[in-house]
């Protein structure tokens, strides 16, 4: 789906008014106003895409919700994109790949992705008087009413334990989904773990990796959030260029399970764990919890759980505790 985009302009970054009504788009025989996710937050959460909210141009009205969500790859096209296809693939690469991700779950009814409706490209002016030039992917998926950071600082005084451990559970069960199609995310924090209609989603696919396939790593390149980094992708970026040394560099399944005992850390205490954690640094009472996150947390691969169905399996008979 090619779009002729007349608001969006490459000078050299995509860029809208921040009157919402200004910015009008039209997709799949839909009008839709284009603005930021959130009005006091005027810049775009990823570092290779814009994120913008959709609102339908028939209904609007300024107390409206959006409708869905477009990501836009920051990176630009050549509009003759035929003529340059091995270029154009070359660029947005690992954007591709995270749109070819998100088909595959949604054609396997993976319940815990987020859900992608349709892809195609931005065709945009290199300047108001300019001619279209330049090309931009995008994919549009659904509106989440919440990410994880945003939902637990607003609910931070009524979700209780038992709640908090039935939400680490759920994500764990959207990891085990992509596991199970044999993805690896590495890009787990709370930022894109998102709320829709009441379930929890992982979202934000863009450093997904096919299990036996090519990897689109760079060599020493820093792959994953900072601060939720594996200690595998710490190793690939500061000695995967060292001759001679041979540390674990290969960010899979396992790196996942790192990533994701950080964060159950954060839903279930608001920090995260850093350098050697012990069992009194964790405020619940809870050693069997304690002692699954802690495992989850180990540097060597070899003494994590061998797979997220360990994971949910010792979470499901935590939660079931909680209800005896």
């Amino acid at each position: 789906m090619d779009i002729k985009c007349d608001f969006l302009f490459h000078k050299p970054f995509l860029q809208i008014s921040e009157i919402r009504t200004e910015n009008y788009l039209r997709l799949d025989d839909v009008e839709y106003f284009v603005s930021f996710l959130n009005s006091e937050f005027k810049s775009n959460k990823g570092g290779n895409s814009f994120v913008f909210a959709l609102y339908v141009a028939q209904t609007y009205n300024e107390d409206a919700m959006p409708e869905r969500v477009i990501k836009i790859s920051k990176y630009p096209e050549p509009y003759n994109y035929i003529r340059n296809k091995i270029r154009q693939k070359n660029i947005n690469k690992r954007f591709r790949q995270e749109i070819e991700a998100l088909y595959d779950c949604k054609q396997r009814d993976v319940g815990n992705v987020i859900d992608i409706a349709f892809d195609g490209n931005l065709i945009c002016r290199t300047s108001e008087d300019g001619e279209f030039e330049v090309s931009f992917p995008f994919y549009v998926m659904e509106y989440a009413e919440y990410d994880l950071k945003s939902y637990l600082e607003e609910e931070n005084e009524e979700y209780d334990e038992a709640s908090r451990v039935e939400l680490c559970l759920q994500i764990a069960q959207g990891i085990k989904e992509l596991n199970d199609l044999g993805y690896y995310h590495r890009d787990i924090k709370p930022d894109n773990i998102f709320m829709i209609n009441g379930t929890w989603k992982v979202g934000d696919l863009g450093l997904i990796q096919m299990r036996n396939k090519p990897s689109l790593d760079n060599k020493g390149e820093l792959v994953g959030p900072r601060g939720w980094l594996s200690p595998e992708a710490m190793n690939k970026y500061l000695s995967e260029n060292v001759e001679g040394k041979n540390f674990d560099c290969n960010i899979d399944h396992q790196s996942d399970l790192f990533q994701l005992a950080k964060v159950f850390w954060y839903i279930l205490q608001g920090n995260a764990p850093i350098g050697c954690v012990k069992e009194s640094d964790f405020l619940l009472r809870n050693s069997s919890l304690y002692s699954l996150i802690k495992q989850m947390l180990n540097h060597s691969k070899k003494r994590r759980p061998a797979s997220v169905d360990i994971v949910i399996d010792n979470l499901q008979k935590i939660v079931n505790k909680y209800y005896k």
